[in-house]
């Protein structure tokens, strides 16, 4: 075994693979500039990115928010990506740093999540939630 025998090598390889994970931020959805974070580890050779987003028939009004780890090639891509149940189309851009945590976001309160939980119920009726 090479660690057997050269156990410094693999005491620094070890460090220098620790060294390159980054830690970002992780939010799966957030609306406007409030996204609920909790923190993640990425892989290596990942970026921490803020994904910003528009709804399809909604452009003007609802603003969607992400973040999290992504492989370099998807920086600074436009996307569409499909949330929630009523097929909604958003049209996204994630926007990548290499630092720890530096795609932080703003941590909402309670009437925020409210008023965002409102403007979601609103604008999943307009754009044809089902109805039984």
């Amino acid at each position: 075994d090479c660690c057997t025998l050269f156990p410094s090598f693999c005491i620094s390889a070890v460090y220098v693979a620790q060294e390159e994970l980054l830690q970002c931020f992780r939010c799966d959805l957030g609306f406007w500039d409030a996204c609920y974070t909790t923190e993640t580890n990425c892989s290596l050779g990942d970026r921490c990115f803020t994904g910003r987003g528009k709804a399809g028939a909604l452009l003007d009004v609802l603003d969607v928010k992400t973040l999290g780890c992504v492989k370099a090639e998807e920086c600074n891509v436009e996307t569409t990506v499909e949330l929630f149940f009523n097929s909604t189309v958003f049209v996204m851009t994630k926007h990548c740093c290499d630092t720890p945590f530096c795609n932080a976001a703003l941590q909402p309160r309670a009437d925020t999540i409210l008023c965002i939980a409102v403007l979601f119920l609103i604008s999943w009726h307009i754009t044809g939630a089902p109805t039984h």
